[in-house]
């Protein structure tokens, strides 16, 4: 394993300290899934574990370790399949045959080289009006030592991915920024700090913020955030 990659492991595990951030992460875009779900780039089933009520979950990795323990998680839901997959290998156009009617993808296209290709072969496998729900990181100039320690190639604005999504066959329908509180956090922690990875005191501390974070972006769209929040329309 590299060191990129052990990182990597490492705030996959960490971020299992912020479930009530990962749980209001899944209540902003739980409103656009429907009941046959992609789900590109699993980890260790954060967000797996909010759709065990769907019809169908297909949910790839290009972690074995990562397929391997979701299958294990989730054995008993025969609605729940993990498998190892890249997005933009033509290989992934084989799980066309699963009739999508959503695809969601949570903190994993700023490590896909090409992104665009990526939502290519999205909106190949998803039905006619198939929905695509993106997370991403947000703001270049937050982009410092965690991201470049964990393999992030890139954090997006709102003109950057809504102009890729586009000319890869999605409508754009709503797009927004998410988690000015962790913005603040990672710009010190990364940028100042230079940290490589999120310190976990800080992360206990941000986890019982969450109420408080919630109630302020329910009532009022922030101007900037730690995160992107796009939800599209295949539209070709």
């Amino acid at each position: 394993m590299s060191s990129n990659e052990s990182l990597l492991q490492e705030v996959r595990e960490r971020r299992l300290l912020i479930h009530r951030c990962d749980a209001w992460l899944f209540e902003l875009v739980e409103p656009f899934i429907g009941q046959r779900v992609l789900e590109v780039g699993c980890g260790l089933g954060n967000l797996t574990r909010h759709l065990l009520d769907r019809e169908l979950v297909v949910a790839i990795d290009v972690s074995e370790a990562s397929v391997a323990h979701v299958n294990v998680a989730y054995a008993h839901y025969p609605n729940v399949h993990a498998v190892i997959c890249d997005v933009t290998d033509v290989a992934f156009l084989s799980l066309k045959r699963y009739l999508f009617d959503t695809a969601v993808s949570l903190n994993v296209f700023e490590h896909i080289e090409d992104d665009g290709l990526a939502l290519q072969r999205i909106c190949e496998v998803l039905v006619p009006t198939g929905q695509l729900i993106l997370i991403v990181p947000a703001h270049a100039y937050l982009y410092g030592d965690m991201d470049r320690s964990i393999g992030h190639l890139r954090r997006y604005t709102r003109k950057e991915l809504a102009l890729k999504l586009r000319q890869s066959g999605f409508k754009v329908c709503t797009q927004r920024y998410v988690n000015a509180v962790g913005a603040l956090g990672w710009f010190i922690n990364g940028r100042v700090l230079r940290c490589q990875v999120p310190p976990v005191v800080q992360l206990k501390l941000f986890n019982r913020l969450m109420p408080l974070v919630m109630a302020l972006e329910s009532r009022l769209e922030v101007p900037f955030g730690l995160s992107l929040l796009s939800v599209s329309e295949r539209v070709r």
